[in-house]
């Protein structure tokens, strides 16, 4: 069968959150499929070892570049405009202009979507099954930037996007015959706008081949650390939550304590919080595992929720006692006091993070019951049961249709 995957970045290397899902749910393709990769950039082009190193497993990788104008004019003409400013940016004339080209000949069985964002692309050929794979229900994302954001330019931006989006998501969700959640909970809110369509729960994982422990020493002094894509505003709020309510009272117990932050990208309002003793933040890493093996225990107070979080899955593979918020864990199926820890406000974290640092018995109790939990969350698993579950989309879409179209790669 012959498939054609729309993805907003090149899933190579996978070291976002995103682009890691997109990979391993790419791979799943691949393993049972003939997949040709379509993909976007903005500015430059990506490097040829990703290209190739995709090529190992797709049929092929096409490359659409993106070129705007982003004078104020247009740009205000934009975000006025109907469609969502997060599917306009993934999209240009010329692009859509090209990808109908090769979506005219290419024969395909099956078009897939990897997010909201890339659905103007698959809609272009109507007498094909489609499938969405959705990351987060975008329109509430935004509507919880928007909430937290100050008041000023930006929140009004953020809620005029959330009402977009969710008019735009419940328009689309009807032209798929399939779609895969990231937890239970973003399903069920698709399925009130789409109650008929058959969906998969995929949650993120971790790749187990990858995330072993070594063994290697933990550092001298306690060391607490966080990982994410620092450009992205659940993490940023994650950190300016943490610095300004948490850490003030770890310190205060713990003076020699030792936070690290890494993520690609980190913006000022997260390098500003460098100033305080014993805090580094690193930017992007080449590997984030040494991170993991030195630190003591792994904090996610994240306030902004959707999907489910990789990080996580990833700490616990490593052996690491976690502390995070219910909206941080939202998506994994967890035992609070036995693989994780869960704490809402800065007072419950702050004890909670003391509470492993002191006590080395439930330090440990707590990431062995991680790691036995991340044992549930190997890639390989979750994805296992997604081919299967397309053929039988493919199936009943056919049976609707009356014949089945079969192209050979």
């Amino acid at each position: 069968m012959k498939v054609a995957f729309f993805t907003p970045y090149l899933p190579y290397p996978p070291d976002t959150g995103g682009k890691i899902r997109s990979y391993y749910l790419l791979q799943a393709l691949c393993a049972r499929f003939c997949v040709d990769l379509y993909s976007v950039y903005s500015g430059q082009k990506p490097p040829e070892i990703a290209v190739r190193s995709l090529e190992k497993c797709c049929n092929k990788v096409i490359l659409f570049p993106l070129e705007k104008s982003w004078r104020v004019r247009d740009r205000l003409q934009r975000t006025l405009a109907p469609l969502p400013r997060l599917v306009d940016y993934f999209c240009t004339p010329a692009s859509l202009e090209q990808a109908h080209e090769y979506l005219s000949r290419g024969g395909y069985d099956l078009l897939v979507a990897d997010e909201i964002c890339m659905t103007p692309y698959v809609e272009m050929i109507p007498d094909r099954p489609r499938i969405i794979f959705r990351q987060k229900v975008d329109y509430l994302h935004y509507r919880e930037l928007a909430r937290v954001r100050p008041w000023g330019a930006d929140k009004i931006l953020e809620f005029m996007e959330s009402v977009k989006l969710q008019r735009y998501e419940r328009a689309k969700m009807g032209l798929y015959q399939g779609y895969v959640a990231c937890s239970e909970k973003d399903a069920a809110l698709i399925r009130q706008y789409a109650p008929n369509i058959p969906y998969i729960v995929i949650p993120n994982g971790v790749d187990l081949s990858v995330f072993v422990p070594s063994g290697r020493p933990k550092a001298s002094q306690p060391t607490l650390l966080y990982v994410g894509s620092m450009y992205y505003t659940p993490n940023v709020d994650a950190v300016q939550f943490f610095f300004r309510d948490i850490y003030p009272l770890i310190r205060k117990a713990q003076p020699r304590i030792r936070v690290q932050i890494v993520g690609h990208m980190p913006p000022p309002e997260v390098r500003q919080w460098e100033r305080l003793p014993g805090v580094e933040v690193t930017g992007g890493v080449p590997d984030v595992r040494p991170y993991y093996e030195e630190a003591t225990v792994f904090i996610v107070p994240l306030r902004l929720g959707g999907g489910t979080r990789l990080k996580i899955p990833e700490a616990m593979a490593m052996g690491l006692p976690v502390v995070s918020t219910s909206i941080g864990a939202e998506g994994l199926d967890i035992n609070p006091g036995e693989d994780i820890l869960i704490a809402d406000d800065p007072v419950s974290f702050a004890k909670s993070v003391l509470q492993l640092l002191s006590d080395p018995v439930l330090r440990e109790k707590i990431a062995a019951g991680g790691r036995r939990l991340a044992q549930r969350y190997d890639w390989k698993e979750l994805t296992r049961p997604l081919p299967d579950w397309i053929l039988s989309v493919m199936e009943s879409w056919s049976k609707g249709r009356g014949n089945a179209h079969s192209t050979a790669c």
